[in-house]
């Protein structure tokens, strides 16, 4: 089971301190995001292809007829936070309003219920576990905020593949993204700067070894020329270059590899029944 994202959001929405948190800094900034997504759909619409799109809210607000051309072409539509701060950066009461009004965003632009979510840079952790309450009432049933194995506080607890998270009354199905192990690291490969900086071979590898599988990507990621917008930091140059050059030949080759989901394509496949269960009572897990 292969299943392919995107988190729609710009060059600018990263976790370096220049840009992170300032969207009073946003507007004055070149966009990018219009531009790569219509190559995007462009791209599935040629593949046959369809995709989970995991929305930014200011994007939304920004760029609504963006937001409906997806929505239009069939893709599914999904919460990605409203300005992408990390969740363990929110309080309890900032993380409700914010994921109220991504919600309320997407829903007022597409006319469509809203219930799967993924956080800021995979950001949910044993810290944060009351998220997910919050998330469940605002129709949330699906989530895909966490990585597998070592991650986020919970070692070895979070399983390479789907699962339920068995809460007070409900349950939510996660789909976690995959890592190995590297020195003693999980390292994430199939999304993202992780899948331009990998070789394809290795990629392709570690798909074939596994049943499951989240890819994930930016609009970003296939842009070539994102690093010259970085001006003054050589850093940031640097790690937005490395593969741009090459990954729409390695996406391309990997659709041709692979055959992929939706998220919730995926999730209406999968025996439930079945799945791995962790629970969590009280904001812990048990």
């Amino acid at each position: 089971m292969y299943i392919l994202s995107f988190d729609i959001e710009d060059w600018f929405h990263i976790f370096d301190d220049a840009y992170y948190n300032k969207p009073e800094k946003w507007d004055s900034l070149p966009a990018r995001v219009v531009r790569n997504t219509n190559w995007l759909l462009s791209f599935l619409d040629e593949n046959n292809l369809k995709a989970t799109f995991f929305c930014l809210g200011w994007v939304v607000e920004k760029y609504p007829d963006l937001i409906r051309k997806i929505s239009d072409k069939g893709h599914e539509l999904a919460a990605h936070s409203y300005l992408h701060t990390k969740v363990h950066h929110l309080s309890s009461k900032d993380f409700n309003k914010d994921t109220e009004l991504v919600i309320k965003r997407l829903q007022d632009v597409t006319g469509k219920p809203i219930q799967i979510y993924r956080a800021p840079g995979f950001s949910l952790n044993k810290n944060t576990l009351w998220a997910f309450e919050i998330l469940h009432a605002h129709g949330i049933t699906i989530d895909s905020s966490l990585k597998s194995n070592l991650h986020m506080g919970f070692p070895g607890r979070i399983p390479p593949e789907a699962f339920l998270l068995k809460c007070n009354g409900y349950s939510i199905k996660e789909f976690p993204t995959r890592t190995f192990n590297l020195g003693g690291k999980h390292i994430i490969y199939s999304g993202s700067g992780y899948f331009r900086l990998w070789p394809y071979w290795f990629v392709k590898k570690m798909f074939r070894s596994s049943g499951y599988e989240m890819a994930y990507f930016h609009p970003r990621d296939f842009d070539d020329h994102i690093h010259k917008l970085f001006k003054g930091n050589p850093y940031l140059q640097l790690r937005y270059r490395i593969g741009t050059s090459h990954s729409r030949k390695k996406f391309q080759s990997m659709v041709n590899d692979f055959n992929f989901l939706t998220v919730g394509g995926a999730a209406e496949q999968l025996r439930w029944e079945d799945a791995k269960e962790l629970k969590l009572v009280n904001g812990k897990l048990v």
